[in-house]
């Protein structure tokens, strides 16, 4: 009977090695880094569009990224629809705030406790996987949660502090499905000695992806991929060893360049240049700029042709 109970428990032990029992459930909540190629997603600008934006670039989304503000509650019905699509949800929450502390300040000190910690119950409840990008691109001037709105000098200490409360809050409540992404803008504006992406870092243990976020506008300063992206990447890998993604990125039209092209390079060169780059997210919307994948027949296919190649995933 000993000998029989052996057998078996080697056999578990045999089992678990090929990965039919998890050693560590919560663990598997985590998103690693740790995949060879680079996963697709996008902003479509609605959930609506997200079947026909698939179809449009011939690839399911990895990823889907969306916008929700504070206070809006945890988005349970756009996350579901997201996971059924077998993607992964990527919210970015947004602290549009009207408050005489400041914004960054009356977060850190817990003006917000009770918001917080609803949606991050209702996260941690959701149970899957998903991304939280808190407070983007705070590295420039156009926020209300940005160093320069809340202090200047004094704002990425300010940014930080609220950073490690939201972390702290996350951690608390063991919402370990909650992957927090810091993601600065790929240009400090303005240019300042204080205001400069690593002094905004909260420290790794704080993080668990790193974000950038970079456009080529289109105006009379037409930027390659590189030129928009090269010196944050270089920046941030010698920062950490974090997972890297792309929060943002497109490029907007010019009669005298040609965004197709740009397109393609892009995509080449984050196959070939950019090892570090797990995760992209095109932003497509006519907004500012007509960011859009299908601007012209040409951009459209284009990046539908770059995103054919197998180092391109349409799951994590």
């Amino acid at each position: 009977m000993k000998a029989l109970n052996v057998i078996m428990l080697l056999s578990l032990l045999s089992l678990s090695g090929c990965g039919l029992f998890s050693v560590n459930q919560e663990e598997s909540k985590k998103i690693n880094g740790n995949f060879t190629g680079c996963a697709i997603g996008a902003y479509v600008n609605g959930m609506e569009n997200l079947s026909s934006f698939q179809t449009m670039i011939g690839r399911k989304l990895a990823v889907v990224l969306w916008y929700v503000h504070w206070e809006e509650p945890f988005p349970a019905a756009e996350a579901n629809l997201v996971s059924a699509n077998g993607s992964i949800p990527f919210i970015t929450w947004e602290p549009w705030l009207n408050n005489p502390l400041g914004t960054l300040e009356a977060i850190a000190s817990g003006s917000y406790e009770g918001y917080v910690r609803t949606f991050m119950k209702a996260a941690k409840n959701w149970g899957k996987p998903l991304f939280l990008r808190f407070g983007h691109e705070m590295n420039g001037n156009w926020y209300p949660w940005d160093g320069f709105h809340n202090g200047e000098s004094a704002g990425p200490d300010a940014y930080k502090r609220a950073w490690i409360y939201i972390y702290g809050i996350r951690e608390e409540l063991q919402a370990d499905n909650v992957n927090l992404v810091w993601c600065p803008n790929n240009t400090d504006q303005p240019n300042t000695s204080w205001n400069t992406i690593i002094a905004y870092y909260p420290g790794d243990q704080y993080v668990d992806w790193i974000g950038m976020d970079g456009y080529n506008w289109g105006w009379e300063n037409w930027q390659s991929f590189d030129s928009v992206f090269g010196n944050v990447y270089n920046t941030l890998t010698s920062l950490t060893g974090k997972p890297l993604m792309i929060g943002e990125f497109a490029s907007g039209t010019s009669e005298a360049s040609d965004k197709a092209a740009w397109i393609t390079d892009a995509f080449s060169k984050i196959e070939s240049n950019y090892p570090r780059i797990k995760i992209f997210c095109w932003f497509n919307i006519d907004k500012e700029r007509d960011w859009r994948v299908n601007a012209s027949a040409s951009s459209e296919a284009a990046f539908r042709n770059a995103l054919q190649r197998n180092f391109f995933l349409d799951r994590i």
